[in-house]
């Protein structure tokens, strides 16, 4: 008589990865409230671990302004109408971008202790940081509606689109935060390192230049050229500048297909975190 031998499991089955994308999605609907109280208290201790506190999502980006206008403007003495402004439209949203990765980064092993005496998806840590430093990012957008003041002839109901251009650079948050989060408990060195891969990243994205000037040198490097069309934050500051420097509609096709491309990326990075989380609390 034949008989068959069957895997012993222990807990839940294991999933294919349709099923574990959907049962991180879920872990994630169903522990919203927890996501949103994570949020809160990141951005209430992250305003009270420093002196100046949220003060300093002012400070931070003006610091940044004025060095790279000097670097720019002065040393370099590359001329750009309003620049100050031209410059704002990517520092701002970068520093955004980089704030939610570096949060998002540590934040799984900033929680070992957590993670060892309670059982939750540990896919909420990263996704409440990210959702913390969203909040801050409208927050710094105070300061942007200032530079105004100097250059009203630029203000147009155009900055009304902003939280569209905004989803989609949330939409690339996401995904890199949750990976990085999940890379960092097994390597120590990924915080570091994605330090300096994010100011190479800025560098080689249209932030202190023009898009125009970038795709001259992609002409020159046909790699670099490769790397330009397909950087999101290509085509992301350039929609903030539409809105908020030149004045008038962004691409919204180039956009659409931005964002639409974060989707596989979004479901690999969650396939991956929820393989890798089981082993977090043995490793930590």
């Amino acid at each position: 008589m034949a008989t068959t031998s069957q895997e012993l499991t222990v807990g839940l089955p294991r999933r294919g990865p349709i099923g574990a994308v959907v049962g991180t999605i879920g872990d994630l609907i169903r522990r919203r409230r927890l996501v949103w109280y994570l949020a809160a208290a990141s951005a209430r201790a992250n305003g009270g671990n420093s002196l100046l506190g949220n003060l300093w999502w002012f400070i931070d980006p003006a610091i940044q302004l004025g060095i790279y206008y000097l670097l720019v403007a002065v040393i370099f003495q590359k001329s750009q109408p309003a620049y100050i402004l031209f410059l704002a439209c990517a520092i701002i949203p970068w520093k955004w971008f980089t704030t939610a990765i570096a949060g998002a980064t540590n934040s799984v092993r900033g929680r070992e202790a957590v993670l060892r005496q309670i059982s939750f998806p540990q896919i909420v840590l990263p996704m409440a940081e990210v959702l913390a430093e969203t909040g801050s990012f409208f927050f710094a957008l105070v300061p942007l509606a200032a530079l105004y003041l100097v250059y009203p002839e630029r203000l147009t109901p155009w900055v009304l689109a902003i939280p569209a251009v905004a989803f989609v650079q949330l939409l690339w948050t996401i995904p890199i935060a949750i990976l990085l989060s999940a890379f960092n408990v097994f390597l120590r060195d990924i915080g570091l390192f994605t330090t300096h891969a994010l100011r190479i990243w800025l560098y080689a994205s249209p932030a202190l230049f023009t898009i125009e000037l970038l795709r001259r040198g992609g002409e020159k490097y046909p790699i670099f050229g490769v790397w330009v069309n397909l950087n999101p934050f290509t085509w992301i500051f350039g929609g903030y500048r539409d809105l908020l420097y030149y004045g008038h509609a962004p691409d919204w096709a180039s956009l659409v297909l931005c964002g639409l491309a974060s989707i596989p990326v979004t479901l690999l990075s969650l396939y991956i975190f929820k393989r890798m989380s089981p082993s977090f609390v043995k490793v930590l």
